[in-house]
């Protein structure tokens, strides 16, 4: 079987599934079909590196679920907040607990292109992706104990840069 005609098989197995947790997590079926048109792009440009198995499917709904939290992250990027104080108090408590929490997720993930490359990937793929520690492995060809080395690792870096910046 060629490589195109394996690829349309993997397509066709999993484009539904990612259709529909697109569109459960954007609720706009154009930007769902979007989603699949972005997922099966980005297959086709790291084929070569796929996981095999039973951990492609997880791995293609992670990358549904992280694309689509981009996208949902852009549209409220998108909106001005000029008349937050036209809103009720605790409105706006919400809306200042929103932009701490983006505020200090853009400065955790400044941290983390600063630490090594591999225990960044890791510390990515355990907390944005939430993965378990034997998918992760699987996914970077390692054993689970070189996996929790490199979180145990890259959490004392990161705490290190935080202290060391002033961010905690």
């Amino acid at each position: 079987m060629s490589e195109t005609t394996e690829f349309s098989q993997m397509v066709k197995t999993h484009s539904r599934k990612v259709f529909a947790v697109a569109y459960r997590l954007l609720q706009r079926a154009d930007e769902a079909e979007d989603v699949v048109q972005d997922i099966c792009i980005k297959l086709w440009q790291m084929r070569q590196s796929l996981p095999a198995g039973d951990a492609l499917e997880p791995y293609i709904l992670v990358m549904t679920r992280n694309l689509c939290i981009d996208r949902i992250r852009a549209r409220h990027d998108d909106v001005e907040f000029s008349d937050i104080g036209q809103c009720p108090e605790s409105a706006q408590l919400a809306e200042d607990d929103l932009v701490e929490s983006r505020d200090r997720l853009r400065s955790t993930l400044a941290l983390m292109r600063q630490l090594p490359d591999d225990q960044s990937r890791v510390l990515r793929l355990k907390a944005l992706d939430e993965m378990e520690n034997g998918q992760i492995a699987r996914l970077m060809a390692t054993s689970e104990d070189n996996v929790r080395q490199l979180l145990s690792r890259a959490r004392r870096k990161l705490k290190e840069l935080a202290i060391k910046q002033g961010i905690i």
